[in-house]
């Protein structure tokens, strides 16, 4: 399965493994709470889900990658203790805690979280003298007589073998034990990801023309190349970085983060003309109402792969504004429930609420701009475009975006919800700005 269905399984199971009944016993008993199990390729975003998961549920999340753990480490250190046993007293091995199941209970004692999720990375991964006491772990939750505490659900996650030479298989016993789904890479999926993570538009562009370059993995007689969802992500974050700061963009950067001599060439080669489109389009001065008749003209011109470009390119400094819109708007509203929830004095409250004011004038500006923006870029996409699938590829950029997807439910757009055939975002900007204060 990708990885969005997975997710929902995982949300879907943890749920189950919290789930109480009058007596507050867990319907599903500890014991009974199978270890998921995440299976597939690196750097198609399991660790990253978990993130995501943790913070939708609002439950806590201690991650660790096993491959840096000794045995020590990860079940702890032994020491003697004595106990008496009939009328003879004996000296016993006993283990200190993991560190693993410490920093759980560090955890929750840091963040009042009592439930949560432990994350286990590369679980299939660890050293020979680690593997039976890992795979106890994921029969028994228990390292030695210590065990992960109750409401919190263990994940792990690991590569088939032909992607890492120190992977080792599960019998049958540990499989009959553990909930394990198969995960893949799917572009669709990661590309609704990428949009709403602000990765760099071109990349999106490249990958929405060459599907086949998102992910791959091959051995050679030069050795392995590979390209990942991580790979991809990174050179992302560098990318938005180094354009802010003016510093260029070549193929000895790019190689660093995609390991594949030829999707490396063909991605900068690419990156050179989806630079020359911003620079002869100015996508600044379209969403400002501000295209000429040339620009339009030569729009019309463009080639698949550039017309994908300039949209790319639009919506995502439109959802840039929107996200200001929603993180603004949102403060505002935390504030002043927090000014009306205050032991603060009449006056002092209404010193604060009049700061808020300010504010509040400052998002209504923002809201009627980035209205003007998105009006603007529909108008230029139905100028250049007209009713054609660049068309459609607006506006799912747009609403796909969760930031520009809630600018639009909550304050609305008249002319993106005629072209976008959806009344849902009609103008409701008034009523939702007096809501606010």
């Amino acid at each position: 399965m990708n990885i969005k269905n997975a997710t929902v399984h995982i949300k879907n199971t943890v749920i189950a493994y919290l789930e109480k009944d009058e007596n507050s016993n867990f319907f599903i008993p500890v014991e009974k709470q199978r270890p998921i199990f995440l299976y597939g390729p690196p750097g198609i975003g399991k660790t990253a889900i978990m993130e995501q998961i943790a913070n939708e549920m609002g439950i806590g999340l201690v991650s660790y990658s096993m491959t840096h753990h000794t045995r020590q480490s990860a079940i702890g250190l032994p020491f003697i203790t004595k106990k008496k046993f009939g009328d003879k007293e004996y000296d016993v091995s006993e283990y200190t805690m993991s560190e693993i199941l410490a920093s759980v209970y560090d955890y929750i004692e840091k963040t009042g979280k009592k439930e949560g999720i432990l994350f286990l990375d590369e679980i299939n991964c660890v050293s020979e003298t680690l593997s039976p006491s890992m795979l106890r772990f994921l029969q028994y939750k228990s390292f030695g007589s210590h065990t992960v505490p109750d409401g919190w659900v263990i994940v792990t996650a690991g590569n088939p073998p032909e992607y890492n030479k120190s992977v080792r298989e599960y019998d049958i016993a540990t499989l009959d034990r553990i909930k394990k789904i198969n995960v893949e890479p799917d572009y669709g999926i990661w590309r609704e990801y990428a949009i709403n993570n602000r990765v760099h538009p071109a990349i999106i562009t490249y990958l929405d023309i060459k599907n086949n370059c998102f992910y791959s993995i091959e051995n050679t007689p030069a050795g392995k190349r590979f390209v990942t969802a991580r790979g991809w992500e990174d050179l992302s974050r560098i990318m938005c970085l180094y354009d802010r700061k003016g510093i260029e963009i070549d193929a000895e950067l790019i190689e660093q983060y995609l390991q594949s001599p030829e999707v490396t060439r063909d991605f900068a080669d690419y990156y050179a003309v989806y630079k020359k489109l911003k620079e002869t389009f100015e996508p600044q001065l379209i969403l400002e109402g501000k295209a000429t008749d040339t620009s339009v003209k030569d729009a019309k011109e463009l080639n698949i792969s550039q017309k994908l470009g300039l949209i790319n390119v639009l919506t995502d400094l439109i959802n840039q504004d929107t996200k200001k819109c929603i993180e603004l708007s949102e403060s505002i509203k935390l504030n002043l429930k927090l000014i009306k929830d205050s032991d603060l004095s009449d006056e002092e409250k209404t010193e604060k609420q009049n700061g808020e004011k300010v504010r509040f004038n400052k998002l209504k500006d923002l809201v009627g701009s980035v209205q003007n923006k998105i009006c603007n870029g529909a108008d230029f996409m139905s100028e250049a475009f007209g009713n054609s699938p660049e068309k459609e590829i607006f506006v799912s950029n747009i609403t796909l975006n969760k930031s520009s997807a809630k600018f639009l439910m909550s304050f609305g757009c008249d002319k993106f919800a005629k072209f976008s055939d959806n009344s849902c975002y009609t103008d409701k900007i008034s009523a939702e700005l007096e809501s606010i204060i």
